[in-house]
């Protein structure tokens, strides 16, 4: 199916900025799932230049800076993307100890990557957090995915989804402790945990289309970004988990970015300089395009 993102991201300054620079990662890959079937970056003020590039995991990423001053910074990031209905069951995998054989065989850029996600990076260092954490699901000689599987049920089941209760700099400790969090809370936990044990584990951003209950209108802006984990395979290849939702990603996403962590797939980040105090708002609309409602009246 086709959806249609707007994401929309407002700086606010109570004085005038007179510099910024800018960094921004809000437009979808073109995956195995889906294709970004068109992309735009709307940027008010008009950036005084503005470039378009791919990072290291061939993530789009727009480049701009405004030299006027400025009040405001308001980003606009439009996409179409077209989605696979049909999700593939689950394979049969290696063992952890044979994916990690298999893996140092491979020289592709998946597998390349793969060898830096079994790695710590900044936002998911090695802890007695996950050290604790992983004794609470351990290793039977499960496969793989079966593992990556069960870790997705299990922080479904034993963590309680509470927005706010954290922000980018909240650790794992306080997380596990609190047994609660957000998607990426969620997901950094898992890679954390599955990279502990051996399972290339990478950080995957997107967007989730939720549908209102029964007779309800969808509320503009109500849609957000997401964020869920993704396993590598040696045999099979990169695969998804929500641990949020405990689900494996369907039609319903769209991928946006994908790195080691949050840090490597931030949304929008960058320095200003004047500008005061700021406010920050952020409107995510997911919607479905090109569907035919049938009403059938009953006699």
């Amino acid at each position: 199916m086709k959806l249609q993102v707007r994401h929309r991201t407002r700086y606010t300054y109570t004085k005038l900025a007179s510099l910024s620079h800018n960094h921004i990662c809000l437009q979808p890959r073109n995956t195995p799932s889906q294709q970004c079937l068109e992309s735009r970056v709307h940027v008010t003020p008009e950036p005084d230049n503005i470039l378009h590039d791919r990072d290291v995991y061939g993530n789009t990423t727009t480049r701009f800076s405004m030299n006027q001053r400025h009040k405001i910074c308001d980003i606009v990031v439009t996409s179409l993307v077209e989605t696979r209905d049909e999700l593939e069951p689950l394979p049969v995998s290696l063992s952890i100890a044979e994916n990690r054989q298999f893996l140092r065989s491979l020289s592709s850029d998946d597998a390349l990557m793969a060898q830096d996600c079994l790695l710590p990076s900044p936002y998911i260092p090695v802890s007695e957090t996950l050290e604790k954490f992983i004794e609470e699901l351990p290793l039977n000689g499960q496969c793989v995915v079966t593992y990556a599987h069960q870790m997705m049920e299990h922080i479904f089941n034993t963590f309680e989804y509470s927005a706010g209760f954290s922000n980018l700099v909240t650790p794992l400790s306080k997380i596990h402790a609190a047994r609660k969090g957000v998607c990426q809370d969620f997901a950094h936990l898992a890679i954390g945990a599955l990279r502990l044990q051996g399972i290339p584990t990478r950080y995957v951003s997107g967007y989730l289309e939720t549908i209102p209950p029964p007779g309800q209108k969808k509320l503009q802006g109500a849609d957000a970004s997401h964020a869920w984990y993704s396993i590598f395979d040696a045999e099979h290849g990169w695969i998804d988990f929500d641990p949020t939702n405990n689900k494996r990603p369907d039609s319903q996403y769209i991928t946006t970015a994908w790195g080691r962590d949050y840090g490597d797939v931030t949304p929008v980040k960058g320095m200003v300089y004047g500008g005061g105090e700021h406010s920050l708002s952020v409107e995510v609309d997911v919607s479905r395009m090109g569907e035919t409602v049938l009403m059938i009246a009953e006699n």
